[in-house]
This record gives structure tokens, sequence and C-alpha cells, in this order.
């Protein structure tokens, strides 16, 4: 018999198919057919989400010119590689076992800080190529106070 459940998840999928495009109605009939022999729409819909971002960290990666790299197991253990650590331009760390919209999250997060601190000192070139004679701290403080 099946439950309430997974016939609430069925009817949804069929009804999200009326509009979208055929290769996205064949991967949704993937997704029930996954929900019928699990049982379970939640862990099939966890698995879906989960494999999205997964790609999504690819691509991400792949669009900023980095190389993915998983740390190991004792590495999560000892401390070492407890979040995404990235070595930018090159690569990016990710943690052993973490889930990977934990590891989109950081990871967007590693880069938007990263093309901050670039668009910081491209500014800060600018102004000494301008003529203006200040240290970093001097110049970031008057920065950003003009922005207030």
């Amino acid at each position: 018999m099946t439950s309430p459940k997974v016939l609430r998840a069925l009817a949804d999928i069929e009804a999200a198919k009326a509009d979208v495009d055929p290769l996205v109605a064949i991967c949704l009939d993937s997704v029930a057919d996954l929900i019928r022999e699990t049982g379970d729409p939640d862990a099939v819909f966890d698995r879906v989400l989960e494999r999205i971002a997964r790609d999504e960290v690819e691509t991400l990666a792949a669009t900023h010119g980095l190389r993915l790299c998983r740390s190991t197991e004792e590495s999560v253990a000892d401390g070492t590689v407890t979040s995404v650590v990235l070595y930018w331009p090159a690569f990016v760390i990710l943690p052993h076992g973490q889930t990977a919209e934990d590891s989109l999250a950081q990871l967007r997060a590693a880069i938007t800080e990263q093309l901050a601190e670039e668009q910081l000192a491209a500014d800060f070139q600018a102004a000494a190529a301008a003529g203006h004679t200040e240290s970093v701290e001097d110049w970031h403080v008057r920065i950003t106070q003009a922005d207030r």
C-alpha cells in the first residue's frame, strides 16, 4: 500500500511536469520512480537537492578556474579542515563528509570575500597611480568612511 505522503509527492511531480521542458519531465519521471521504489519522498528529494548542489559547486569552481579537492577523513577528525579552504586562484579544499549544500554556501562566501579583496587592492593601486600617497590602512579608513 502506498502512503499518503508518497501519493502527494507523486501528484506534485505530475502537476509540475505540465509546465516544463520535456527533458525536465524525464528527470521528474526518474525522481517519481525513485519515490515509488523507496517509499520515502523526503529522502529522495534530499538526494536530488544534494546532487544539484554538488553540480553547482563544480560549476562555481570551474567558473572561477578553481580545481576541487576533497580532504581526508583524518583532516576533518583532527580539525585541520573543518570548512571550505580556498587557495585563490588555484584550488579549493572541501571537507570530507560535508554536504554539497554546505560546501556551496561556504564556497560562495569565500569567493565573494576574495573578489571584494581583489577589488579593494585594485582600487588602492588606482589611487596610488593617481598620486595618492598614504598607507593602505589610511586609504582603507578614508574609503570606508566615504561610503557612509
